[in-house]
């Protein structure tokens, strides 16, 4: 989700039979998607279930039945931790060009993050991708799908951006997935991202160790350390025994 989520969808509520949106209306109802099924929002405690984390679903609330999944306006993830192990699978599933060629150059700027080679760490979509095979990963990730755990039971229709801050009539807009993709694909990156095995954060550390145990990882999983955690080190955690562990983020850059 956005991060934003809850002072986005407090703000629909209070505007049910008020507000109008493209493509849907003004808004008459909104649901929330968990995993025991849809709850209608009645009142303000209802809020309560957007919390509920949930890797399947791709539409973060329903308004007027239509699937929506909210971003926030200005710099946000748009896809969080594809790990490498995915990637060929995913790509041939999409039926993208040269799957094995695609990922090689990912493996390739891997590496040279790792070494300390690179200026920035989010790069151009377009090193890897042609523009339609890009939009189709972006559509299936966002929209339908997640690499782990399938195809969605909540799949989104459409995307609907707000500030995190001052939300309002003016600055809060629904998108098709086209539109939203015309209007902000030169600001998408591939963000490679990198955490230890043995840091602090014991999250971070247990993610860390479940991306370093698959085979189709280990390109990506380094013995050597390049960077370092913002919360230090484990110390009960033996020095041998620390990784660094990269993944990709999808960004929309501000």
């Amino acid at each position: 989700m956005s991060g934003n989520e809850e002072k986005i969808t407090q703000f629909l509520f209070n505007q049910i039979g008020l507000l109008k949106l493209a493509y849907i209306g003004i808004i008459r109802t909104i649901s929330i998607p968990t995993k025991k099924g849809l709850i209608k929002l009645k009142s303000a405690k209802d809020l309560e279930f957007l919390s509920e984390e949930d890797s399947r679903k791709k539409a973060d609330i329903y308004l007027n039945d239509k699937g929506v999944s909210i971003k926030q306006t200005g710099s946000s993830f748009s896809y969080n931790r594809l790990q490498r192990a995915n990637l060929i699978e995913l790509f041939s599933e999409l039926d993208l060009d040269n799957p094995v060629e695609r990922l090689v150059k990912l493996d390739e700027q891997i590496q040279f993050f790792h070494d300390g080679k690179l200026d920035r760490r989010n790069r151009p979509w377009e090193d890897f991708f042609s523009e339609q095979d890009f939009k189709i990963l972006m559509e299936h990730l966002m929209m339908k799908s997640s690499p782990n755990v399938g195809e969605s039971v909540h799949q989104a229709e459409f995307v609907l951006e707000a500030p995190a801050f001052g939300i309002s009539e003016s600055n809060i807009k629904l998108f098709t997935f086209d539109e939203y993709f015309k209007r902000y694909k030169d600001k998408f990156k591939i963000a490679m991202r990198r955490q230890w095995v043995g840091q602090t954060s014991n999250s971070e550390h247990k993610r860390s160790l479940g991306l370093a145990k698959k085979q189709d990882n280990k390109k990506w999983v380094y013995t050597s350390i390049s960077g370092k955690p913002r919360t230090g080190w484990n110390k009960k955690i033996l020095a041998n025994k620390r990784r660094t562990v990269y993944f990709l983020m999808i960004e929309k850059e501000r």
